[in-house]
């Protein structure tokens, strides 16, 4: 069965977006443009452009329009889930531990969808560290390709967004757009221990990300620690009826 008319508006919709043609922040054309500029009607326009808005593509502005959305804190929310126990969701504050630049093993390669053991393999390794309040909570050990993200230093990562993904949209044009995570039960390692302050083998939630910009491609793969002594992590979905 063919796509309804709304889902290849939509592709397109996301190609632009790809290109570039709307930059992050920037206002898209009235509903009347689009819908004169793809040759459908306004209800197609509109039901593209209400997909775009559910993933997180578009943020609608009641009474100003439809505007590419900004990695800002409510992409913090978005992403995060750990919640302390008792109490509501908080925004994280993050905290740089270390950069470097490194080869990726293989596993990381084919995560990523690079050539193995080659120069085009080489990538950029973040440990961060995310604290509610005064405490940290979430240490990641994170990797990003270096020729997506050439350039990367320590004061961009610390001073020019309150996200990774924040300044990975503001000075490299990459856009998170989608993430898969794998949660399993674990045991702390001397990373948990320095950083969150653990016993050597407590237990942790492991969490592994792939975080994907448009088509789908792969941009960035993480392990992360929770420490769950006093945090859970909370998954939320569908809207309250």
């Amino acid at each position: 069965m063919e796509d309804p008319l709304y889902k290849h508006v939509k592709s397109r919709l996301v190609a632009a977006l790809r290109q570039g043609d709307w930059k992050p922040g920037e206002a898209l054309p009235s509903e009347a443009k689009l819908a004169e500029h793809f040759e459908v009607g306004i209800s197609t326009i509109r039901a593209a452009v209400g997909e775009l808005s559910s993933a997180g593509l578009v943020v609608r502005r009641q009474g100003k329009g439809t505007y590419v959305a900004v990695h800002d804190e409510r992409s913090v929310y978005r992403f995060f889930n750990v919640v302390r126990d008792g109490g509501e969701k908080e925004l994280p504050a993050s905290e740089l531990v270390s950069l470097r630049k490194a080869t990726a093993d293989d596993e990381t390669a084919d995560l990523l969808r690079l050539p193995r053991s080659s120069r085009r393999s080489a990538v950029w390794k973040i440990r961060n560290v995310l604290r509610i309040g005064d405490t940290p909570v979430v240490v990641s050990d994170i990797v990003v390709p270096s020729q997506i993200f050439p350039g990367i230093t320590t004061k961009m990562l610390r001073e020019e967004g309150r996200t990774l993904y924040a300044v990975f949209q503001k000075r490299f044009g990459v856009t998170i757009v989608r993430i898969t995570e794998k949660l399993k039960a674990a045991r702390a390692d001397a990373t948990a221990v320095e950083h969150l302050g653990m016993r050597s083998g407590e237990p942790v939630l492991e969490l592994r990300r792939v975080a994907y910009s448009f088509d789908r491609r792969p941009v960035e793969i993480r392990r992360s620690q929770i420490d769950t002594r006093s945090n859970h992590y909370r998954f939320e979905q569908g809207d309250a009826v």
